[in-house]
């Protein structure tokens, strides 16, 4: 509904290229729905962003945790390349639905902005900047053995403040100091486990 409600974003979203995560058509818990309720909010969500933005999303990550039965009904609509309603992990794996196999790419709240509002969380730019460089670190040390994925999820409303900004300017140029770091979308990692993964 921000979409259909906001078609110059829409139209920056749709011109950038960027990735079409579907959280929901509204700002509601998905949990509390009925699997009827929940079914048709999944399908006016991809009818809305796909009217809107010109394509269908390719991901699906509920607001506020998903039901018993989202990634089923996700699922079962089809058309997306994965889902992120796990926290779980830190590297993409396969499930099995219904004789269907479907990508699960995790997401992480530790190294998400919205520590930001907590009292407990983020309180300014060097902590993230400090927890996000730490993490990046240690995965890149471990990562000449094995791959790693590390989530950073942000918010303009959150992020975007003159006082947090500037840690995110902080962290890309962290990473251009380091080699084979990948900096990419959630489509590209579910295409790139698609296409070396899929058994």
């Amino acid at each position: 509904m921000a979409i259909e409600r906001n078609p110059s974003a829409a139209a920056a979203i749709k011109a950038a290229g960027l990735d079409i995560c579907c959280h929901g058509y509204r700002w509601i818990e998905h949990y509390k729905l009925t699997e009827a309720e929940e079914r048709q909010q999944i399908a006016q969500a991809v009818a809305s962003l796909t009217k809107n933005l010109g394509k269908p999303p390719e991901g699906w990550y509920c607001r506020y945790g998903p039901s018993e039965n989202t990634r089923r009904l996700v699922i079962e609509h089809g058309g997306f390349l994965y889902d992120s309603d796990s926290y779980n992990d830190d590297l993409p794996y396969w499930i099995k639905k219904n004789k269907k196999k479907h990508l699960v790419i995790p997401y992480a709240l530790d190294s998400n902005d919205v520590h930001f509002k907590l009292a407990s969380g983020f309180s300014g730019s060097t902590q993230f900047y400090e927890y996000i460089c730490d993490s990046i670190n240690y995965l890149y040390k471990e990562g000449l053995h094995k791959p790693k994925l590390l989530n950073i999820g942000l918010h303009p409303r959150l992020i975007g403040r003159p006082g947090r900004i500037v840690a995110i300017e902080k962290i890309i140029k962290h990473i251009r100091t380091l080699n084979k770091i990948w900096v990419c979308k959630r489509e590209e990692i579910a295409s790139h486990w698609y296409k070396n993964f899929y058994e």
